[in-house]
Formats: C-alpha cells, structure tokens, sequence
C-alpha cells in the first residue's frame, strides 16, 4: 500500500512538472517578442516626401523586422510638432538644420541623425511676369520667418548672384495658405516643399530655382539625446530599417505603392500617374559645413545667445 501511495505521489509529481514545462514553454515565445521589439519610438513629422521611405518602412514591414516599434505621429504644423517634442512625447522628428539649431540655442538636446531627400522649390505665380530668377528683384516672395524656408530663400538667391534684400519677404507660415496666395496672384513667389511645389506646378507656376539645384539638404531626421542615451538599439534597429526601404523605393516602380504616398503625403487622386520622387540616399550626416552655415545664418539674424559647433549637433547613431 505505501509503494502504491509512493508511486502516486511520483507520478503527480511528474505530471505538475511536465505541466509547469509545457507552461513555460508556451509562454516563452511572448517573453522573446518583448525582448525583440524593445521600446518604442515614437516619430514625428509633417506629410511630406521626405516621409516616404520611413512610411515604406512601415508598410512592408521592415520596422517588424527589424525588432523596433515606431509609432508615426502626423501633424499639420511645425509648431505643433515641435510642442510634441518639447513635451516629451515624441522620440525623433523630420525636421531641419535651422530647427535643430535653435533647439539647442534653447537648450533642447536635440541631435541631427541623418540627411532627408525633402527639397524647397522657389516658384513664382502664373501670372506675376517673373520668368527667371534674374525677374525677382523687387518682388514678393513668401515665406516663414526666421526658419529652414527662409534660410532656403536667402541661400538659393545668392548661389544666383541675388541678395536676400532683392526682394520683398511676406511671412505667410501656413503651406496652404503661401500655396494659395501664390495661385491667386496675392504674391509673386513661394519657396514651397513637396507636394505643394507640384500643386503650384500643376496650377501654372514656374519654377525659378531649388534647395536641391545648389546642393542643399536641410530636411533631417533628428532623435533627442535622451532618446540617444536610452533607445540606442531602437534607433539604430530604425535606419536599418529605413535604409532597407530606400532599397525597395528606389528599385520599384512607383506604380506600386502610389497609392500608399498619396494616401500619407497629401497628393491629390488626379496626379496619379505623374507623381515624380528623388532618388532617395541611404541615411548619412551632412557636413559639418552645412551645419557651419546654417550657424552662421542663425548668429547673423540674431537667432543665437549662444555658442554652437557643428558636433554639438549631430549624432552618428543612425549611419553605424
């Protein structure tokens, strides 16, 4: 009777730890996703072209792959964007050398991670006579005071032989309303990003000259140091991923996922078919001339209280 009571009580014992395996195995699989996937990031941007490989990214998946979670956030406005940022609850943004510039001159440690293929088109209205860069002077041109755009504007007017004085800025920060201004002849020029440089096209404009003619890129991805510090494998798991979507961009025909931009950048349904992208680049720093400029721009506006190096703006996080 005991060896029978023995054999029991080693039987039971057996099955509660082949139950108590089996348990964990069953679970183990849950605890390694966690592992894989890490912390998330969160993202924000304005639409915009320059959004594109980030939203292939996420479409195809490559960011699963990768083992990060990234939550896109859209906004309508810079401000608001940089209020998410300034708050806390955003990780990393597109954003702009001149923005980054003045982030740190305000003491939000916010580093350049990686060159964007965005561009700003100087364009001027159907109707203003302007057929040239040369016909500028003495018109209006508008912009969106003390950032990225009028940087652009000043840059690309004197890589021309013009002085940003040449013509008359009208401070017009809302992209909808400068668009629409520009069609209703209320300005004689815009210097506009993607889609809207196409919309103006599209409507008659023509264009005088871009960032990207002279060699500019001043659109950047930008994660804050905090972020650096404490989802370092994130982000690196991020352009890796982005990097792997440039690829697929690059080499497909457009024709294929135009109507995931449309949906994401803001492109109007009647310009499928005639939506042209950039060839993107896989993620790198800009110089530390660019930045050295943008610098300059910055003291020379009185933008700056501060002293700021290049290095004190950049992170080389995302092109290891």
């Amino acid at each position: 009777m005991k060896n029978i009571k023995k054999i029991t009580a080693i039987c039971l014992a057996l099955v509660l730890a082949l139950s108590l395996t089996a348990c964990s195995s069953a679970s183990q699989p849950t605890a390694d996703n966690t592992q894989t996937q890490g912390k998330t990031l969160t993202f924000g941007a304005m639409a915009s072209v320059e959004m594109i490989p980030i939203i292939m990214a996420e479409e195809n998946g490559y960011f699963e792959k990768q083992g990060v979670n990234v939550e896109l956030q859209y906004f309508k406005s810079a401000k608001d964007r940089d209020a998410a940022l300034q708050s806390g609850k955003l990780d990393g943004i597109i954003g702009d050398e001149v923005a980054v510039t003045l982030y740190q001159n305000a003491g939000l440690d916010v580093k350049i991670t990686g060159l964007t293929d965005g561009n700003f088109v100087l364009i001027a209205g159907p109707d203003s006579g302007i057929k040239t860069i040369a016909d500028i002077k003495g018109k209006s041109a508008a912009i969106s005071e003390k950032t990225v755009i009028e940087y652009t504007l000043d840059k690309v007017l004197e890589k021309n032989g013009l002085n940003p004085t040449d013509v008359q800025k009208s401070m017009i920060p809302a992209m909808p309303t400068r668009l629409e201004m520009l069609r209703t002849g209320k300005v004689d020029t815009a210097l506009l990003p993607e889609p809207f440089a196409s919309l103006a096209v599209k409507s008659g404009g023509i264009v005088l000259g871009s960032a990207n003619e002279v060699d500019m890129y001043t659109s950047i991805t930008a994660f804050t140091q905090e972020s650096i510090d404490n989802k370092s494998d994130e982000i690196k798991a991020f352009f890796r991923a982005y990097n792997e979507a440039v690829d697929y961009v690059n080499s497909t025909p457009i024709a294929e996922y135009e109507d995931i931009i449309i949906k994401t950048v803001g492109y109007p349904e009647d310009m499928k078919g005639q939506i042209i992208l950039p060839e993107f680049r896989k993620n790198m720093l800009p110089s530390e001339q660019d930045i050295q400029s943008v610098i300059e721009w910055a003291k020379k506006n009185n933008l700056l209280n501060k002293e700021l190096s290049p290095k004190d703006l950049v992170s080389n996080i995302g092109v290891n």
